[in-house]
């Protein structure tokens, strides 16, 4: 997140077969609480230590509207039972799929994955005649599994083998000389990423990435890599297979195997992981793509199946800029604002901002103002009355008449216009992730009081989720394209020339937000309190790519 006068960090460029993966820093999971919809008993007003009132906004609330309506979702419409194991419905032996070291020992991801490269290839057999009119023909080189004690080789692609380094930095690849994959099972979380991942978050990890190696496989058939494609159109389309196969499992389509809602999830959390580094132009050679555009192919594909993906490579995804536009203190900070300017050295603080050093949250909820004032005043002819911040160590010592819990981070009080969040914990996700998780629990904190100026009488999840909408709506106006500029930056409001935006996004701000739905999301499709993981990326990127038309959409 960045003032308008921030930008560019370096580049980081790879270079790699198939797919490669890049180590980060993984994704914490916590249990949502339920959206509060009801006033809570109290009629004391919050008494904490509030950030200032950015905005000189007229206090008169607007008329009551029709209210909107969330855009349909996803995954619940898909089928109703919360799964939450892979139920495996086969068994195979792991060496009759996978090449392996004599002296390998087996882990207990074995039996899962090697169910699910057979159901990817029994999947692919009866699909790809439907897909493209011509019969499938499977892999002919094998799958190999390197691990740092493997003394048998792994051809190379290229080159007479591929060595475990190489390995490790890919993580796992397809290469079409010889028709082959690889993967490193290291089970070493400083040097390797899928085993830990598989162990944190479940086997189901391992059939993504193996589905979407297999993608590359598919493309090798139908002559992708003969066409002057940029890496990251193959990529989106391998992701767009990988859901498409998922969603068959999930939605109990395979004789082999049945996979659930968290393993739905752990396949979004393996599209954070394999992503590009912030800043990467995704036209780069070796480009995947942001977690944003990622998980959005993995969508298309889980909803709409392969047919749709087979389309990609003319009919590409919109894709989301990932590059910083210029030189500034995004090089120092990596994208991310301070949450604090006081707590910067002041040498520091002086060489990168001068004067003008702005804290985070003070000019997100300042620019928050900022678009609900303008898009109140545009489409209703109203004022959206300003809200303030306040701070606290304890969500659950928050009193007020009406207080609505939002998330485990944020309550808000209406009638006070307040927003209160739970510092330590915001400033804990802050470090470990980016400055948009504030920005997150701002934007629906924010989309939850204009549900209530507007009289919208949805409740529970589908409230939850038109707060994710609006929040992406507000993410497209400061989201600047190639050439710098942001939908509010082209707005002039006032006929003065000059538009009215205090802020926008930088790189790595969207995967920020999609960090943070997977964190709060329902653990299950008929949990319905906040909506799934899945659900609530659907319901942001709604917002992002359409902005608030697509939100009220019937």
């Amino acid at each position: 997140m960045k003032r308008p006068t921030a930008a560019i960090a370096s580049l980081v460029t790879l270079s790699i077969v198939g797919a490669a993966c890049a180590n980060d820093s993984g994704v914490r999971v916590q249990s949502a609480v339920p959206l509060v919809t009801e006033p809570a008993p109290s009629t004391s007003t919050p008494t904490l230590d509030t950030t200032p009132d950015t905005s000189t906004a007229d206090t008169t609330n607007p008329s009551t509207i029709p209210p909107a309506t969330v855009p349909p979702t996803t995954a619940a419409d898909v089928t109703e039972p919360l799964v939450i194991e892979p139920e495996l419905n086969a068994s195979v032996p792991f060496a009759d799929v996978f090449d392996v070291d004599p002296n390998r020992v087996p882990n207990e991801h074995d039996e899962f994955a090697a169910v699910a490269f057979t159901d990817v290839e029994r999947w692919w057999t009866e699909v790809f005649p439907e897909v493209y009119g011509e019969p499938f023909e499977p892999l002919r080189g094998g799958v190999y599994v390197g691990s740092p004690t493997r003394t048998t080789p792994i051809p190379g692609c290229g080159e007479p083998e591929t060595d475990y380094d190489e390995l490790q930095l890919f993580v796992a690849f397809y290469c079409n000389i010889g028709d082959f994959m690889a993967y490193d099972e290291g089970t070493d979380p400083a040097v390797s990423l899928l085993t830990p991942l598989a162990d944190a978050f479940g086997s189901s990890v391992l059939g993504v990435v193996l589905a979407h190696e297999y993608g590359h496989t598919i493309q090798e058939r139908i002559g992708a890599f003969e066409r002057p494609l940029a890496t990251i159109l193959t990529e989106q389309q391998a992701d767009c297979f990988a859901g498409a196969w998922t969603g068959q499992a999930y939605r109990g389509e395979s004789p082999l195997l049945r996979l659930g809602d968290t393993d739905v999830r752990a396949g979004l959390l393996a599209m954070l992981e394999v992503r590009d580094p912030v800043g990467t132009n995704q036209f780069t050679p070796g480009g995947h793509g942001s977690a944003f555009d990622r998980v959005g192919a993995f969508q298309v594909g889980f909803l709409e199946g392969p047919a749709r993906c087979a389309e990609l490579l003319d009919d590409p995804l919109p894709l989301m800029p990932n590059e910083f536009q210029q030189f500034s203190a995004d090089e120092f900070f990596e994208g991310n604002a301070p949450y604090d300017c006081d707590a910067l050295d002041p040498e520091l603080r002086q060489q990168i901002f001068g004067d003008d050093c702005s804290s985070a949250p003070e000019f997100l909820a300042a620019d928050l103002i900022n678009f609900w004032q303008l898009t109140f005043q545009d489409e209703l002819g109203e004022t959206f009355e300003p809200f303030t911040v306040a701070t606290t160590t304890d969500l659950s010592t928050v009193t007020c008449a009406d207080a609505r819990n939002l998330t485990p981070q944020v309550t808000v009080c209406p009638a006070e216009r307040v927003v209160v969040y739970d510092e330590p914990e915001v400033v804990q996700l802050y470090d470990e992730f980016g400055d948009f998780t504030l920005g997150y629990v701002y934007g629906i904190a924010a989309a939850e009081l204009v549900q209530l100026d507007l009289g919208s009488d949805l409740t529970g999840e589908a409230r939850a989720l038109l707060n994710d909408c609006y929040t992406g709506a507000w993410v497209r106006d400061i989201t600047p394209d190639d050439n710098g500029a942001t939908p509010r930056n082209q707005r002039d409001d006032d006929g003065d020339g000059v538009a009215e935006s205090t802020v926008a996004t930088s790189p790595g701000d969207l995967d920020e937000a999609i960090r943070m739905t997977i964190l709060l999301g329902d653990i299950g499709v008929n949990v319905d309190q906040i909506g799934t993981a899945f659900e609530k990326i659907d319901a942001f990127r709604t917002g992002v790519l359409g902005g608030l038309t697509s939100c009220r959409a019937d």
